[in-house]
């Protein structure tokens, strides 16, 4: 059953992955199709504009990261050095992503949800990496026991 849900999460990484990079040759026509529909000012475009492509890196980093992690956890590395590592690069995306909407929302308003959703991403990445390191810690202790 494990199995299956790290199997499950493989999957929705690489199809994020897929979907960040059609989204990022599609975000032009997307985004006219976008500020027609809303009625936007340029202002809100070119906002919008800056914000993704100012976090597609970001994005894609962070998935990349995941889908490493997620073939350690595979591999029954679980609490490891390397997977914390990951998880710090992961929270940092996050810090990465708001820190650019926010940057943007002056702009285009509505991208205040994203920064504050990212916000507190990075929060809970960062609470669980901070038990990943304990639990590493734990580990090796219990490793030097005999």
């Amino acid at each position: 059953m494990k199995n299956k849900a790290v199997k499950l999460s493989l999957a929705a990484v690489v199809l994020c992955l897929i979907a960040a990079a059609g989204l990022a040759i599609a975000m032009p026509w997307l985004l006219d199709w976008y500020v027609k529909y809303r009625h936007l000012r340029e202002t809100g475009r070119i906002a919008i504009f800056v914000a993704f492509y100012g976090c597609l890196p970001f994005v894609l980093t962070a998935l990349v990261c995941l889908l490493r992690l997620l073939r350690n956890i595979q591999k029954e590395r679980v609490f490891s050095e390397i997977n914390s590592r990951l998880m710090a690069v992961v929270s940092w995306c996050c810090a990465a992503v708001a820190a650019v909407t926010l940057g943007a929302f002056r702009w285009y308003p509505p991208l205040i949800f994203i920064t504050l959703s990212m916000a507190f991403l990075f929060l809970i990445v960062r609470v669980v990496r901070n038990c990943f390191i304990a639990a590493i810690a734990l580990k090796e202790e219990n490793a030097l026991t005999i």
